[in-house]
């Protein structure tokens, strides 16, 4: 497949990356002339300078010859336009990254009028993702997939965590779940029967969604309800946050350094205490708010040293939880070792979300990890090579484990004599060096 990338930020370079070593043909063109020369180093791909929004820099990419355009900049405008050249062009498939709730929360949407195969929203990613973890107690992140019947939660092994130290075989999980690996060290953890967890493991947990707690409760610690909430930034994702949280019976607090701003999230959050403050990051007025009473603190400011020093002050003075928005990818290491128990990288959930749209197979979702591992939903097609045998006669990757089954509407955890059947959702975790090795189990022939 040959695939035009329009922006070289950490989410198109992301899905360069990833999809010149699954062998297609990638372009990346991006404005940034400094850029350009340093990832043209960095990639296996043809790397231009120049608009991509241009015509005449997508005619000098071939744009003719494409099957598939991803406008990943951070001008919905400039996305918006390179997809409206390329469907001009016949390009295939066309995908654009959407800042502006506006060009999606009205019906018809930019998809419909503007003839877009897909839209991502970053903010609205972003905050789906965090709620999820916040409605399920002990997960660090919960994922959806089989239109959300199956979830799949993060955990974070501590020293007193019921299964630290035990054998996978050994722990008492629910009855429809399972631990499917797991990260170790920042390496991706197979999960064998015989496989001892470790305090500091993030571990992943399958099952289906009216046990996904019990199933996280049989491993993890502090599974208290989540029931107060300050967030940091009263952006657009700040705001999405609050909005999303107000669905529920957290009690919220929202702290916005800019005056204006205070007084628009007021007059738009009907629940949430929004509170003024200029240095957003100081500790005596964290403390007079209440700081050592809260659940989960949320820093989602568009500043990532903000983010993670806040996170690290909430830590330090009692907070449980602290979740901080991280831009770039190489600040993430860094927030482990500061405190901080979550990251969320929008540009990963976005890059998450936009490479399903390029796998060989039949994919449903997919989930980026930054151990290098994956999370894939295949649908099972008619003339594929993982029907009509059971997956012990397969010679499945050793660093695949395949975690559940959706069959109609019975979720089924897979043994060595199951046979996947055609019209199957199948849920694959693996490591990205397996990853097209699994792939070719589920494209069809």
């Amino acid at each position: 497949m040959r695939v035009v990338i329009v922006g070289a930020g950490e989410v198109g370079v992301h899905l360069a990356r990833m999809l010149s070593a699954d062998n297609h043909d990638v372009v990346v063109i991006d404005q940034d002339a400094a850029l350009v020369d340093r990832i043209t180093e960095q990639l296996d791909a043809l790397v231009l300078y120049g608009n991509g929004a241009s015509p005449k820099m997508l005619a000098e990419a071939d744009i003719r010859k494409t099957d598939m355009l991803i406008a990943t900049t951070d001008h919905d405008e400039t996305n918006i336009t390179a997809c409206l050249a390329a469907r001009y062009h016949a390009v295939e498939r066309t995908v654009a990254r959407i800042h502006n709730p506006d060009y999606i929360s009205q019906e018809p949407s930019a998809e419909n009028i503007l003839g877009i195969d897909f839209v991502i929203h970053t903010e609205q990613v972003v905050t789906e993702n965090i709620k999820a973890a916040l409605l399920v107690p002990g997960a660090v992140s919960v994922e959806n997939f089989a239109g959300g019947r199956i979830e799949v939660a993060e955990v974070i092994m501590h020293a007193e965590s019921p299964a630290a130290g035990c054998a996978v075989r050994d722990i008492g999980m629910p009855e429809r779940s399972l631990i499917l690996g797991g990260v170790r060290h920042g390496e991706a953890l197979m999960s064998r029967g015989d496989t001892v967890l470790q305090a500091g493991d993030h571990i992943f947990v399958i099952s289906d969604r009216e046990r996904i707690r019990e199933a996280v409760g049989s491993v993890a610690v502090d599974t208290e309800p989540v029931r107060e909430v300050m967030i940091l930034g009263g952006g657009r994702v700040g705001l999405r946050m609050a909005e999303a949280l107000e669905e529920t019976d957290i009690s919220i607090k929202v702290i916005e350094k800019d005056a204006s701003r205070a007084e628009y999230l007021a007059s738009r959050l009907k629940k949430c205490t929004v509170l003024h403050q200029r240095d957003i990051i100081s500790r005596d007025f964290l403390v007079r708010e209440g700081i050592e009473h809260t659940d989960t603190f949320i820093a989602l400011t568009a500043d990532d040293r903000t983010n993670l020093l806040a996170s690290m002050y909430a830590k330090q003075l009692g907070v449980h939880q602290t979740i901080s928005g991280v831009g770039r990818e190489d600040f993430i290491p860094l927030a482990e070792s500061l405190g901080v128990d979550i990251t969320i990288s929008g540009r990963l959930l976005a890059a998450s979300v936009i490479s399903q749209f390029v796998r060989k197979a039949d994919v449903m979702a997919v989930t980026l990890l930054e151990s290098g591992a994956q999370m894939i939903e295949f649908a099972v097609a008619e003339d594929c090579r993982v029907t009509g045998q059971s997956l012990a006669e397969l010679e499945f990757p050793r660093e695949a484990i395949v975690g559940m089954v959706l069959r109609d509407d019975e979720t089924i955890i897979p043994h060595g004599s199951d046979v996947l059947h055609p019209g199957d959702d199948v849920m694959v975790f693996t490591t990205d060096a397996a990853v097209e090795k699994v792939e070719s189990f589920f494209a069809p022939s």
